[in-house]
This record gives C-alpha cells, sequence and structure tokens, in this order.
C-alpha cells in the first residue's frame, strides 16, 4: 500500500530502502531492525531528502523548509548532516545515500519504497529472501564486551553511532568492519534476533514496559539538583549530593535513560524551560523538587513532569531523619518507575548500612569539592590539606567504606598535573580494598583501582575496574571519559569512540564528551568531520590545532594558536610551530621556542624515533587525551620503528592486545605486531 503524502509532496507513513526504515508520522530511525533516534531537526532533514530521492535540494531549501526562514550559521545544516550520515553509517568521504553538492546542497539517493504502516514493511520483509545476521562472537573480556544499560539506548550525539565490534581473538578470526557495524545499534539487550522488520521480541520488550502508543517513545528523564530553602552553602553542598545520589540510584531503572548530573546542574543553571530541556537533553520527563533541613531532619518534595504534556504524573514529600536518606532514594526510585511502567534493578535492592548523617554530610561536601569543576582549581590548590580532612573522617569512621574509598580516590585523582609516588598508589590501594571488604560496590575504591591500574600499565584489571564502576554508576559520564581514554591509549578507538558517544549521550552538555569525540574522530583519521564537531565547542584547544595541522590548513592553526590562554606555557610554541608550518624556512629558527613542546610533532621532518619519544613522553600527562595521538594516520610512521615495538612490549599492551584481540588497525606480526 502507498503511503499518504503532505501537499508538499512529503511522505507520511514509512520511508523504506535496503535495511533502513523511517516512521514518518511517528519520527523514529530504524537500521537493520533497531532503533537509531535523532534530533529533532535531523529526522527533519532526512524526512525531506529521502521523501523526494534523486531531487537536488539547495542549503536554502533544506532551511526554509525544516528551520522556517530563521537565521541559522551553515554549521548548524553541517552538524546535521553529519549526524543523519553516521546514524545511516557512513561519512563524508564514504557515502551510498547522503551526497554533497559542491556549491548547490545536498541530494538523496536510494531506491525507497513507501508503506502506509509498518505492517507493508514486515510484509515486504517476509516475502524477501533476506536471511537474519548472527550475532558476533566476542571475547566476554575484551574491551567491547560490556553491559549495556539504560544510558545507552539514548539519542545520539554529534558523531557516530556505533555497535561495539566483535573483534578478532588471537586465534585470528576475520575483524567486523566498523562501517558496517555502525548498523547494528550499541543496545545489545534488544538482541540480534530483532535484526530485521518487526522480530516479536522487540514488540514484546516494548509492549511489556510501554503502553501501545502511535510513537512507543523510551522514556528519558532528567533529575534537576533539588533547590535548597534555606540558601547556606552547607544546604546547596547537600542538596546537590542528595540529587547526585539519587541519579546513580534511578540509573538501574530498567528501560530508563537518565541524563547525568553534569547536564542536569547546567540545565538548571541555564534555567532550562520544558522545551529546552526537550531539545537539548532529549527527555520526556523531569524530577524536580526542594529541600528543606533542621538539624538532622529532612523534607523533601518532589514532583515527576511529563514533559511533552507539562502535567505533574506524580508528587511526593517526604519527611524524615537524614539517616533515613538512602531508603528515601530506593522509595523515589520505586515510585518513578512505577509511574514510568518500567522495572527498577536488582541493585536498589540492597539498601546502605545505616551511618552517622554527619559522616555522610561530610563526605559529600568533599566529593563534592573533588567533582565539581567550580572548586577544582581550589582542590588541586589544595590537596594536601583535602588528604588530611578525608584521612581524618577515616580515623573517626574507621568502619564507613565512603570515606575509605574516596580517599584511595583523592590518592590518584587523575585530575592532578603530576604523577603520583609509589607510596601514594601502595596507599591509596589499601584504602581502596578497605573500602571493598566493607562494601564491594564502593564506586570510589573501584575507580582508584582503574586509575592506580592505568598508571601501571595493567590494562586488564584497569578496563576491567572502569567497567564495573560503569555498571554502578552508568551515567558518570567523567569515568566513561576516562575508560573510553585508556581505550584509545591502547588503540581501541573504535570501542573509545561507542564509549563517549554513550557519555554524550547521557551528559550532552558535558564539556568533556564534547572536547572527546571530535578529538577521537580526529584520531580515526575523519579530520573533516573532526572539524564540525570541534566547531561547536568555543575552547581553543591544543586538539583542534592538530586537526587544523592534520588538514593542512596551516592559516587556521596560526589563528588558533593566537587564540590559545596567553596565560598557558606552552601558547608561544604552538605559534612558533604554526608560523613554521606556514613557512617551512622557519623550522630551524623557532626550535628553541617549541623545546619541550607536543608542537613539534608538527615538523614534517622529524624522525620516527624522535616522533615516538615525544609520543610517549604524553603518556606522562594523566590530564590530557593527547596520547591517542599515537593512532592517527599522520603519525603511522612511528608504528615501523623499533622504539615503537619496544613500546608496545614495554607498556604491556602487546601482551593485552594477544589476550583480548588486536584493535582493528593492528594485527600480530612475529614477536610484535604490525599497525597500518
Amino acid at each position: 500500500m502507498e503511503t499518504g503524502v503532505t501537499g508538499n509532496g512529503v511522505s507520511t507513513g514509512w520511508i523504506v530502502f535496503d535495511v533502513v526504515e523511517i516512521d514518518c508520522a511517528g519520527r523514529r530511525l530504524f537500521v537493520a531492525g533497531s532503533e537509531m533516534p535523532l534530533e529533532p531537526k535531523a529526522f527533519a532533514v532526512l524526512h525531506l531528502l529521502a521523501s523526494k530521492p534523486g531531487q537536488a535540494f539547495t542549503r536554502d531549501d533544506i532551511l526554509d523548509a525544516v528551520w522556517g526562514h530563521r537565521h541559522v550559521t551553515p554549521g548548524v545544516l553541517n552538524r546535521v548532516v553529519t549526524l543523519i550520515r553516521h546514524a545511516l553509517g557512513e561519512s563524508a568521504d564514504e557515502h551510498r545515500y547522503l551526497h554533497t553538492l559542491h556549491g548547490i546542497g545536498y541530494r538523496f539517493d536510494a531506491t525507497v519504497r513507501q508503506f502506509a504502516a509498518r505492517a507493508g514493511v514486515e510484509q515486504c520483509a517476509e516475502n524477501s529472501a533476506v536471511s537474519i545476521l548472527p550475532i558476533p562472537s566476542s571475547d566476554s573480556s575484551a574491551p567491547t564486551s560490556i553491559e549495556v544499560s539504560a544510558a545507552e539506548t539514548a539519542p545520539p550525539p554529534p558523531g557516530e553511532v556505533a555497535a561495539p565490534l566483535a573483534r578478532a581473538p588471537a586465534s585470528g578470526s576475520a575483524h567486523l568492519d566498523v562501517r558496517s557495524s555502525t548498523r547494528m545499534h550499541a543496545g545489545r539487550w534488544l538482541g540480534f534476533a530483532a535484526a530485521l522488520f518487526g522480530i516479536a521480541a522487540a514488540v514484546a520488550y516494548f509492549g511489556l514496559r510501554h503502553p501501545p502508543s502511535a510513537t512507543t517513545v523510551p522514556p528519558a528523564l532528567v533529575v534537576l539538583p533539588l533547590r535548597p530553602v534555606g540558601g547556606t552553602p552547607d544546604d546547596t553542598v547537600l542538596a546537590e549530593g542528595l540529587s547526585e545520589e539519587l541519579i546513580t540510584r534511578l540509573a538501574h531503572i530498567e528501560g530508563l535513560r537518565l541524563i547525568s548530573r553534569t547536564s542536569a546542574a547546567r540545565a538548571q543553571e541555564d534555567k532550562l524551560d520544558l522545551n529546552q530541556l526537550s531539545e537539548r537533553l532529549h527527555v520526556t520527563h523531569a524530577l524536580e523538587g526542594s529541600l528543606r533541613q533542621s538539624d538532622d531532619q529532612l523534607r523533601i518534595d518532589l514532583r515527576l513532569i511529563d514533559i511533552p504534556a507539562g502535567r505533574t504524573l506524580w508528587a511526593q514529600d517526604y519527611d524524615r531523619k537524614l539517616a533515613d536518606v538512602f531508603a528515601i532514594q530506593h522509595e523515589i526510585a520505586q515510585a518513578v518507575a512505577q509511574v514510568l511502567t518500567l522495572k527498577l534493578g536488582a541493585a536498589n535492592a540492597a539498601a546502605e548500612a545505616e551511618v552517622d548523617p554527619q559522616w555522610f554530610r561530610e563526605y559529600l561536601e568533599l566529593r563534592h569539592m573533588m567533582g565539581d569543576a567550580k572548586y577544582l582549581n581550589a582542590y588541586l590548590t589544595a590537596h594536601t590539606q583535602f588528604v588530611d580532612r578525608l584521612r581524618a573522617l577515616v580515623v573517626r569512621a574507621p568502619g564507613y567504606a565512603r570515606a575509605h574509598g574516596l580517599l584511595a580516590r583523592a590518592l590518584v585523582q587523575d585530575l592532578r598535573p603530576v604523577d603520583i609516588s609509589e607510596d601514594e598508589r601502595a596507599d591509596a590501594a589499601k584504602e581502596a580494598a578497605i573500602a571493598l571488604q566493607l562494601d564491594p560496590n564502593q564506586i570510589e575504591a573501584h575507580a582508584a583501582l582503574a586509575s592506580i591500574a592505568g598508571r601501571t600499565d595493567d590494562w586488564s584489571r584497569c578496563l576491567d575496574e572502569y567497567r564495573l564502576v560503569l555498571k554502578l554508576d552508568p551515567t558518570d559520564s567523567t569515568m566513561r571519559a576516562a575508560y573510553a581514554a585508556r581505550l584509545a591509549y591502547i588503540g581501541y578507538i573504535d570501542e573509545a569512540l561507542q564509549q563517549i558517544q554513550i557519555a554524550w549521550n547521557s551528559d550532552p552538555l558535558s564539556p568533556e564528551s564534547s572536547l572527546l569525540y571530535p578529538w577521537l574522530t580526529d584520531v580515526k583519521g575523519r579530520h573533516d568531520e573532526a572539524r564540525l564537531l570541534f566547531e561547536a565547542i568555543p575552547q581553543q584547544t591544543d586538539l583542534r590545532w592538530f586537526n587544523a595541522v592534520w588538514r593542512r590548513d596551516f592559516a587556521a592553526a596560526h589563528d588558533l594558536a593566537a587564540s590559545m590562554p596567553a596565560s598557558s606555557k606552552y601558547t608561544d610554541s604552538y605559534v612558533a610551530a604554526s608560523e613554521a608550518l606556514l613557512d617551512p624556512m622557519r623550522w630551524s629558527l623557532v626550535q628553541p621556542r617549541i623545546q619541550g613542546s607536543f608542537a613539534g610533532l608538527a615538523q614534517p621532518d622529524l624522525d620516527r624515533e624522535a616522533s615516538m619519544r615525544m609520543i610517549e613522553a604524553l603518556w606522562t600527562r594523566h590530564t590530557t587525551p593527547l596520547p591517542a595521538m599515537l593512532w592517527v594516520p599522520e603519525l603511522a610512521n612511528v608504528h615501523s620503528s623499533a622504539a615503537f615495538q619496544d613500546f608496545l612490549q614495554r607498556r604491556h599492551i602487546l601482551g593485552y592486545w594477544r589476550s583480548h584481540g588486536f584493535p582493528l588497525q593492528c594485527k600480530a606480526e612475529g614477536d610484535g605486531a604490525r599497525c597500518d
């Protein structure tokens, strides 16, 4: 049956081509049977182009149709096109459907069929000789073998929607091509049995959890920080701390996408209204409320809002003691799950042991100082005093797991710009062990162990600990970004991109995720895509500078270097390198200015051994994603050096690859590895 069309010829039913389905009325995109959510504007552009395959659309045509003649910068449409390409599993360089017409606009090419309802699509699939793809096998200990949480089923950021790859283990089975893997959604809990249209398992899953409707959208929730009624700094810290605790608890509701604490706090600071929450965070519900405290008494007022309708679905007041806070969190999680007709995960069943409210209050204050960017400089400056306060808390509360765990994490905090001593590592490991003996699921203790293992090149322990942290708190985008960085360090760039995409899904306003995603895209060699992603970021960083260098846009590199903070000790080195890139005769003159700076990697005639030494020096800087530069195509010549092979051995990377599977760009060769 042919679908209906609007007056301007745009389809209103289902558009189907290859393994792609577009639900025009429901505003949903499916690839190989799995839903690939798109931002509203991105879906509207895809809908417009796919409704008229083969027709050339100018940029003004698209802007007029989708944005309604409003002023929109060129970068906005570029970003939307990038989103569409990633959702369809293509890029600007490798495109099958969406073609750029230089100087004109875009054209969509595909043999499309249109149906009034999905039943027609399913009937078509039944009549087609299309086989169902098997589930690729994967070693359970490989970095891609992660448990997919509700946070991972979110609308995608401006980046690639990539599924976990089935990497070849040491036995040598074939790699799964990353382009084809983008057609598989990261949500493996839907099952590859639902890889084609309308398989009953997927239908049953959604039918059990959501009432049938014309457009079934998985619920997405933002928990806005509680508003303190009182206004003292202590009130604010307690309110924000309890909000973070509640987010961690709610993250274990099955089938619920939860926005992380960073974006939730930013949304409240920016005073986003319901429409803006929906547009910028892609949420369907918001939980908001207030906190009033008097001594050890708490009053928490909450309400759950249905954002599309703007109505309150549930409201509740809690008058309890601070010591009852964990029971309150469990009650709230149960209530939210019930209202949204979802299931509360087993992780919520175990209540935390009752502790002295003052211990808990002090723990929240210290954790807040360590994790809040507003207090970061003060924390780093007064790190010794911070650790001393934690040690004093541990002395007063020797049986308090959170105090031991936070102390362990503070001792190895990756935000510190210096390496830590063996004594500090041993001290941190001891405190983490005490915390885990008291509470095997103590998150900060596992985070500390992940950091220790990463600093000592124990990659199996490092990545396992990160996965456990993210299982316990799926919305911790900071830890997920750290996990992604460690994966990228040792060559798993595709898996790192998947993880940072998940972080961006749950934390779309996070500066860490928004910076790391374009950087890893750059490391993959997709420099033009990375440039578009970097354009949305206000920071003028050395990461953007390298992107301009790799694109050979040396004038842009010079402008970026000139706009870096004058207070940075490296700014002049980037300016000097930019001058030499514009005039190669200046390289000998600028050598004193670039000495000790990673800007020296831009030198065109730098020998492989020197490049490798410079790249390894990056590994001592635990506050930067720069070590992933080892895998950028423009520096691939170092991979044929003896220094590179020695590096793989000394850093225990080769051993990890042999046990867990080589990254896509590398394979075993003799006693070492060959990386293309």
